[in-house]
């Protein structure tokens, strides 16, 4: 037999009797994330829904630090802007006044822009489609004044 194949049966068999303390580190990474997360914006990750999408990792995680780009998430009222090492930025729902399609897509993800007029300041936010846009979509549209495209053209492209 070739040893490739005898040290590939080799990991595979190491991974199926381990794989209760591989899923409960998994589980301790997600819980101290969420730890993490909640000392640094003072937010509950369970109750939020990710609207952006991760970032490419172009640059094996060094452009989050190069490149900081806010990370949005969503909850029944309020979507929130987060930014490593800025405190959180909150809009309410209502003053979002726009939600545009873009023509641009990366890696096969549609780019859409966030329009807010929050006090009579306009801020515009851009971001990657993430699994959550149709429900954003949905809480964005039960605002009358709100503007809203549709995800998808003619009910089959997006």
């Amino acid at each position: 037999m070739n040893i490739k194949i005898i040290i590939l049966l080799a990991v595979i068999i190491i991974l199926l009797l381990n794989y209760k303390r591989i899923l409960s580190y998994i589980k301790y990474i997600k819980e101290q994330k969420a730890i993490e997360f909640k000392k640094r914006t003072n937010l509950n990750l369970d109750d939020l829904y990710k609207l952006s999408a991760p970032s490419t990792f172009l640059l094996f995680g060094f452009e989050n630090n190069i490149f900081q780009k806010p990370v949005l998430y969503f909850d029944e009222n309020n979507l929130y802007c987060i930014t490593s090492n800025l405190p959180v930025v909150q809009h309410p729902l209502s003053s979002i006044t726009e939600v545009q399609r873009t023509a641009v897509m990366i890696n096969k993800r549609r780019v859409w822009k966030i329009i807010i007029k929050d006090n009579n300041i306009q801020k515009a936010y851009k971001f990657r489609v993430y699994r959550n846009l149709d429900l954003f979509l949905e809480k964005v549209k039960e605002n009358p004044n709100s503007i809203v495209d549709d995800r998808y053209i003619w009910g089959i492209f997006e």
